[in-house]
């Protein structure tokens, strides 16, 4: 079922802009270049990126590294642990496929489960589902250079940020039947600085170094906000929920909101400091909404 291109959110705030096609199967990720000129797509058929302006898919990349001075790119993950980067091209909109490799991941988790790109020192933090963290500087010709290489056990990875100790992470790991929270600080040679955890029920987990805040998918309560750097709760946000299932969440506004999906076709968009709910967008889809994503500085949800 397509969602009718009349769709408003509750309040008038969102306003169904575009509708893109071409991607095959559920949205396992979704991502948008930070200046919204494109948003890229990816699932069991493969990576599919749009041009925003066009709504046009851009054709897939071929394998040559054609000599360019573009910075834009885009750098994805897959199930089985491959790292990919793509180049764009800056006088055709086309992408080049720069690198293609299989990381070494975790004995129980293979699939790369989140990225970090630092623009400040070009580097890029990878993790995988299970115990294993890299870190690379991506060079001039978007070749990805190897740091460090760490894995620690017993660690499952839900997200990764780079602060200014180094990378930031929260992962889950099961303990008395529970997946509770922990959140690790490694330094610049991949040693362990800190670890704590919050025993929360998770399935979702972003972060924001600058603001101080970790976000949560508390699947028995809502979303969660916590305090980075002491792992306190800040304020809970009831999501309205008919069963117990995982929920994609994302800063949204400079953190002044919180989005979330549900089970049930609607994101909901709270305000950060009150914890009241903003507006509700309809998708007029009432199914599990699995991705969302923003751009920063830019109002437009994905």
């Amino acid at each position: 079922m397509k969602p009718s291109t009349a769709l408003k959110s509750n309040h008038d705030q969102y306003m169904l802009q575009k509708l893109l096609t071409g991607h095959q199967g559920p949205v396992s990720c979704i991502t948008a270049h930070p200046l919204g000129t494109h948003i890229a797509t990816g699932g069991e058929k493969g990576t599919n990126i749009w041009n925003l302006e066009t709504s046009a898919l851009v054709a897939p990349p071929t394998r040559a590294g054609e000599p360019s001075d573009v910075e834009d790119g885009l750098a994805y993950g897959t199930e089985d642990g491959y790292l990919c980067i793509w180049k764009k091209d800056h006088k055709e909109d086309k992408f080049m496929e720069i690198y293609c490799d299989c990381l070494t991941g975790g004995k129980d988790g293979q699939e790369i489960a989140a990225m970090a790109y630092d623009t400040s020192s070009n580097q890029l933090a990878v993790v995988h589902q299970a115990e294993s963290v890299h870190r690379f500087v991506i060079d001039g010709s978007m070749y990805p250079r190897t740091i460090k290489s760490v894995s620690i056990p017993k660690h499952w990875p839900q997200g990764v940020a780079f602060g200014q100790v180094g990378m930031r992470g929260p992962s889950f790991g099961p303990s008395e039947g529970r997946m509770e929270l922990c959140h690790y600080i490694l330094n610049d040679n991949g040693k362990v600085l800190s670890t704590k955890t919050t025993g929360t029920v998770i399935g979702h987990a972003v972060l924001n170094v600058k603001e101080d805040a970790i976000l949560l998918d508390d699947v028995s309560q809502g979303v969660a906000l916590y305090k980075l750097s002491g792992a306190e709760r800040v304020k809970t946000f009831e999501v309205p929920s008919t069963q117990c299932r995982m929920r994609d969440i994302a800063f949204h506004d400079g953190c002044g909101s919180i989005i979330s999906g549900s089970d049930h076709g609607n994101v909901y968009v709270f305000d950060c400091r009150t914890g009241s709910i903003n507006d509700v967008i309809r998708t007029g889809v009432k199914d599990c909404i699995r991705k969302s994503h923003f751009c920063l500085g830019d109002p437009r949800v994905a």
